[in-house]
């Protein structure tokens, strides 16, 4: 293949020629071709969409309340199951173990009752003989 020189060699003619001003006058002509359409203005704050929003959240709040209060309910055990399940899994000793002085300090002042309250229980209850002997 021969060495080919610009200095040397005639210049090469494009075979491309661009109009006379056409970078200037391109972006005039081209928005003169693009159809001119009216742009729609939508408002945000639709009142139809302020009512189905509205109407939608009432409706969410309507469903989730008693489904949060039916959780509420359901999570807690009850005492009787708990009093079986520690006396089926643990022995006394095994509980004596596990509970500390400030437990039982503070089991104590729950349970604060006085003599009049139990003696007045005890004497209403049909049951008296099953809690003597016990």
């Amino acid at each position: 293949m021969k060495d080919f020189n610009l200095d040397t060699q005639p210049k090469i003619k494009p075979g491309f020629q661009i109009p006379d001003n056409y970078f200037e006058q391109f972006e005039a002509k081209m928005m003169e071709q693009l159809p001119k359409k009216e742009v729609k203005v939508v408002s945000l704050f639709h009142k139809k969409q302020i009512w189905i929003s509205s109407i939608a959240a009432v409706l969410l709040v309507m469903i989730a309340i008693p489904i949060y209060f039916n959780m509420a309910k359901t999570n807690t055990i009850e005492t009787t199951t708990l009093e079986t399940y520690l006396v089926s899994e643990y022995s006394t000793y095994d509980i004596i173990d596990k509970v500390s002085i400030e437990d039982i300090k503070a089991l104590e002042n729950d349970l604060s009752l006085n003599d009049d309250a139990v003696e007045a229980y005890l004497l209403d209850t049909q049951n008296i003989d099953y809690y003597l002997n016990q």
